[in-house]
């Protein structure tokens, strides 16, 4: 048995390369860099390591800033001629206007354990970070990121009448813990 010649990369003739995507992870302040493999992304953000070279533009881009909230990181996703970055402070209107099935498909969002209104807005108000989705009609008109101090002045001011709330954040090992109220449709 032997083995293929040698070929030189800048021959037309040769097949090209497959350079696998890298997720470059900068905690914030970010005083360094790091290229972190699939299995240590999936303990930061589980959805993280579900990303690759296909990912459709709206899905890595809305599951980046996302992820850049919750673990209050720059985040920057290299593949073949594509490159995308996010970061914790990121202003995102991306999602208000889209409808709530929509948003989950971009965020990667699974079932959440339903809860009262309520008993919702309180336990989000406790959380140091996280994302809160509101939405009226079925369609989302305000994103909060609750590590935002601004972003938590409007929470106050969310009606529990009338709007459908989801709220997530990571839990230790990447998982995301997610509530919702009754308005929220099933995944």
């Amino acid at each position: 048995m032997t083995d293929d010649p040698h070929r030189d990369p800048r021959d037309p003739q040769a097949p090209p390369l497959q350079v696998p995507p890298t997720l470059t992870v900068a905690f914030h302040p970010p005083q360094y860099a790091q290229i972190l493999p699939t299995a240590a992304l999936a303990r930061l953000d589980a959805r993280l390591a579900h990303l690759h070279a296909r990912t459709p533009d709206d899905v890595l881009h809305a599951t980046l800033r996302d992820a850049a909230r919750l673990l209050n990181a720059h985040l920057t996703f290299r593949a073949a001629g594509r490159s995308a970055h996010a970061h914790p402070w990121q202003t995102d209107a991306a999602l208000i206007g889209v409808s709530v099935r929509r948003a989950a498909h971009l965020l990667q969002l699974r079932g959440a354990a339903r809860h009262d209104p309520a008993a919702c807005r309180a336990a989000v108000s406790r959380w140091p970070a996280g994302t809160l989705l509101v939405a009226r009609r079925g369609v989302i008109c305000a994103q909060l990121n609750l590590a935002c101090d601004l972003d938590r002045l409007s929470l106050d001011e969310v009606q529990t009448s009338g709007v459908a709330l989801y709220a997530h954040r990571l839990r230790p090992g990447g998982q995301l813990e997610a509530w919702r109220t009754p308005g929220w449709p099933d995944p």
